[in-house]
């Protein structure tokens, strides 16, 4: 009797996934090859994109309500800090593909609220937006589900 399984069985062999660890090398493309410097780069770029489109949108005068909608949105486009900030926003993507190539999303994801949490924090900096008590709370609630969900439990590894 053979101990290969028949022709006509399916054997099916779990598959685990692990992060690849890239080889150490110098330089700012090793620094990439630690899951957080990517996520971190992604939330400025992010949050700096976003800020830069809020920017030129408000700059931008109330439009030609004439034109049809995809002559409004290209005039949209083609402002200078909101094309900026849509490329800007574009490599801070990049930047998350890295993160995420490199860690488990379901780790990764809520983590990446903390781009809330800046908003918040750079609109009312910049473009000096109110943050009412009720706004804190909700960005403090944020912040206590980000520690939540990554706090390590006594006695397991995660």
């Amino acid at each position: 009797m053979s101990t290969y399984p028949a022709e006509t069985e399916v054997v099916l062999i779990p598959l685990r996934v692990e992060p690849s660890v890239a080889p150490q090398g110098s330089g700012i493309r090793a620094l990439f090859h630690h899951w957080w410097i990517p996520f971190a780069a992604s939330s400025l770029f992010v949050v700096s994109g976003h800020l830069l489109i809020k920017s030129g949108l408000s700059a931008m005068s109330a439009g030609v309500p004439s034109l049809s909608l995809w002559a409004r949105v290209i005039h949209c486009v083609m402002q200078t800090e909101v094309a900026g900030g849509l490329l800007v926003y574009f490599v801070g993507s990049l930047c998350w593909m890295m993160a995420v190539a490199q860690q488990e999303i379901s780790f990764l994801y809520p983590l990446s609220s903390i781009n809330y949490v800046l908003v918040v924090f750079a609109s009312s900096a910049f473009f000096r937006e109110t943050v009412t008590l009720r706004r804190m709370s909700g960005v403090m609630l944020i912040v206590l589900g980000m520690v939540l969900m990554n706090r390590k439990v006594r006695g397991r590894v995660r």
